[in-house]
């Protein structure tokens, strides 16, 4: 036996007695996923992984050539989806990612990998979701309009379906805003072990130490780089009214898992 199958050997056995469980950490935009995953992968630090969404987009962008932004935001998940394939064929313990959950995943690996997640009331997310976006200039997810202008784009209209767009493994053409996409996600994300909320962050580190076994400290990371440009005290009743229909897909699942607000 070479010092590499040693070493992995050893590895394996670390692994076995301190961090057994593997898992899929599903990361939602603006949901507070980044302090997660940083969490988890730190009491997996020797078999863990993750895929990013800017680098993961421009490895699609150079590979396929294409310069239609827009619709590479769709695109790039089937990248995602396969990067998320390859990681748990390769048998990574901890992988966390910026991925749409899917059917063919969860079919090969539910029987040796739990599924995670945190969500946060749709509403604040998708304000935090444009405030986020709208200072990356030269990102690939950058919003150019200011926030009127963006609650009238087909962009908003997709960014209020982000939990149906990530949970129920519909193609990319199909349409997110309807009650059997809503139903779909919805019961895919029933085959979850773990759904936390953002505002129960104790609550989901337990639901996390009862799944995995291991115990996780979860910080506050990747918050929205200066003032927001959009806050609550900003929004009037008629705007409110607006940006709820525009989340109202995201809205119904949410309160399938939950229960109103």
């Amino acid at each position: 036996m070479n010092l590499i199958d040693r070493v992995r050997r050893l590895n394996n056995s670390f692994l076995d007695r301190f961090a057994k469980q593997r898992f899929v950490f599903h990361h939602v935009p603006k949901c507070g996923g980044t302090s997660v995953g940083r969490a988890l992968r730190m009491r997996y630090l020797t078999s863990q992984a993750t895929v990013k969404p800017e680098p993961s987009f421009q490895a699609y962008k150079a590979f396929s050539g294409r310069t239609d932004t827009e619709q590479m935001l769709l695109d790039a998940n089937d990248l995602r989806k396969q990067m998320m394939l390859y990681l748990l064929y390769d048998d990574v313990r901890c992988v966390s990612l910026h991925a749409p959950f899917s059917s063919a995943a969860y079919r090969e690996f539910h029987q040796t990998y739990k599924f995670i997640t945190i969500l946060r009331e749709p509403v604040a997310r998708f304000i935090s979701h444009y405030n986020w976006s709208s200072r990356r200039p030269g990102s690939h997810g950058f919003i150019e309009e200011d926030f009127n202008e963006f609650l009238d784009s087909d962009r908003a209209q997709r960014m209020g379906a982000e939990y149906v767009e990530m949970f129920a493994d519909l193609p990319n053409s199909a349409d997110i805003r309807t009650a059997d996409a809503v139903e779909m996600a919805t019961s895919n994300l029933a085959k979850f072990d773990v759904i936390g909320r953002l505002d129960d962050l104790e609550g989901f580190a337990r639901d996390i130490h009862t799944a995995l076994g291991v115990r996780v400290k979860i910080g506050h990371a990747n918050k929205t780089l200066g003032d927001a440009q959009v806050t609550a005290r900003d929004i009037g009743p008629e705007q409110l009214e607006k940006i709820c229909e525009i989340c109202a897909p995201d809205i119904a699942v949410w309160n399938a898992l939950f229960g109103p607000n």
